[in-house]
């Protein structure tokens, strides 16, 4: 799979949300999307996605631009979890994936689900029959995680993975991306640093609506020392903000 953004630019009304994206991505790849609060990511998503469309641009794949809506037989290719996980809980987990299994008709895809829920639930013999509305948060969103990943989907998109995971299940969920990613083209956001740096070959750097860096991770931090976060600290901090007095938050009356 090549997927190649041209020019691509999200304007709601005045405001630009993202201006003149452009890049090219291969099977295999794994792009880091890092950037500030607000700086468009969730945004690239939602236009990855078709959720929104872009003000001007185009989304290429495979050589053929994608246009206002993407055929069925696109969005077969994908997976994604964007924004929030929207799970049908009054489902169990195994109910709610062979949900999703005969939406992308796929007849036989019992051994896939209880293998996905199986290697993310840590007590999944316990909670397998319990229903979605009794899970936690984390919970919830592995079971959305597997549902993305039980068609193998070529293009997988991730908004904030992470979020509401413990740590041991932060590590089950990297170890899976890293054995899915030479099947997949996959885009992945966090505001975990040490997550992006586990998973991502690429990184995607967006500030101010614009993109501040697309290449590797290797040479992203090369020469900027060993750790990601100081590397995005020098490339998007500016240097000129103002530091505020708040010495009355320490100060005793």
């Amino acid at each position: 799979m090549e997927l190649e953004l041209r020019n691509l630019t999200k304007s709601f009304g005045p405001k630009h949300v993202l201006r003149d994206v452009s890049l090219t991505a291969h099977t295999g790849y794994c792009v880091g999307v890092l950037g500030r609060n607000g700086a468009g990511k969730s945004t690239l998503f939602n236009l990855l996605t078709n959720v929104l469309l872009p003000t001007s641009g185009a989304i290429v794949l495979d050589g053929l631009p994608l246009g206002e809506t993407f055929p069925v037989g696109v969005k077969r290719r994908m997976g994604a979890l964007v924004n929030q996980a929207y799970l049908v809980e009054q489902l169990t987990p195994e109910e709610y994936l062979q949900f999703v299994a005969r939406i992308y008709d796929l007849p036989d895809a019992q051994p896939r689900i209880e293998s996905l829920l199986a290697h993310l639930l840590e007590d999944y013999d316990t909670v397998r029959r319990k229903r979605l509305s009794s899970f936690s948060t984390g919970m919830k969103q592995k079971v959305a995680i597997a549902s993305c990943l039980l068609h193998r989907p070529e293009l997988l998109v991730l908004d904030e993975p992470f979020n509401g995971l413990d740590v041991f299940s932060a590590d089950s969920v990297l170890a899976l991306l890293n054995s899915y990613r030479p099947q997949a083209l996959t885009f992945v956001s966090s505001h975990n640093l040490a997550h992006i740096e586990k998973v991502a070959t690429h990184l995607l750097v967006i500030d101010d609506s614009e993109v501040k860096y697309w290449g590797t991770m290797a040479d992203f931090l090369q020469g900027q020392g060993a750790l990601l976060g100081d590397a995005l600290l020098r490339l998007i901090n500016p240097a000129t903000t103002t530091a505020q007095d708040l010495t009355w938050l320490t100060t005793q009356c």
